[in-house]
């Protein structure tokens, strides 16, 4: 475990940017949009929202980029399970729009918007929330030459000295960038924040805050996530 200020360490509103182009861009122009693409076949069996949610981000659906926001649990080690609803789907033929609202009328604690060319997926509970990390303003923040998007919370940590902000390595999985990035945003969210350092990992990227309440973090990954 590495320490980084109130960062840890464990292997395993539009923003105003003066930057290098990202690799990332939307969808090419005709092109369908990822909440349009049709998923031929969706199956979520005995399944709590994030398994359902790891399902759809796992498709092959280009462009799309997927913020997921779990419920904090009270502990780390408490069973995601048990904190909600279980259920079935099995859907067919039907839109990334269309499977995440029938998922949000699964686990009603769950809401979604669009920023960008990103996805969120978040508690209902936070939506007016001032106090909650991803929904705190940021009036401006720079990162200078980042390999990747776990180093983008060192400053974010430093705006948020109070808040306990973590990351959780992807595994044998690579979410570094194509080369090193820096870029200056001023007046967003903190959610939107990390949209933008995550769509800068490829075409598809995904992002998870988890955990418990004395240990949330963030993970960062190219393509869908795995649920555990």
């Amino acid at each position: 475990m590495k320490n980084r200020s109130v960062v840890f360490c464990v292997v395993l509103t539009l923003p105003c940017a003066l930057a290098q182009l990202s690799r990332t861009a939307g969808p090419a122009e005709g092109a369908t949009k990822p909440l349009d693409v049709k998923i031929d076949r969706f199956d979520a069996s005995d399944a709590v929202f994030r398994d359902g949610l790891s399902v759809l981000s796992l498709n092959n659906v280009e462009g799309l980029h997927l913020g997921f926001e779990e419920v904090i649990r009270n502990k780390i080690q408490d069973d995601p399970r048990a904190q909600g609803p279980t259920f079935s789907i099995h859907l067919e033929g039907k839109t990334v729009r269309e499977i995440l609202d029938e998922l949000c009328r699964s686990d009603v604690r769950y809401v979604w918007s669009e920023d960008e060319h990103s996805v969120n997926v978040y508690p209902r509970e936070t939506i007016d929330d001032s106090d909650y990390l991803l929904n705190l303003w940021i009036g401006n923040i720079a990162v200078t030459s980042i390999p990747d998007p776990d180093q983008a919370l060192t400053p974010l940590s430093k705006l948020f000295p109070h808040q306990q902000i973590g990351y959780f390595g992807p595994g044998l999985g690579d979410n570094s960038y194509g080369a090193p990035w820096s870029v200056h945003f001023e007046n967003l969210r903190v959610r939107q924040f990390i949209n933008r350092v995550s769509e800068h990992m490829g075409p598809r990227t995904s992002w998870v805050w988890e955990g418990g309440r004395q240990e949330r973090m963030f993970t960062f990954l190219k393509g869908g996530f795995h649920s555990r």
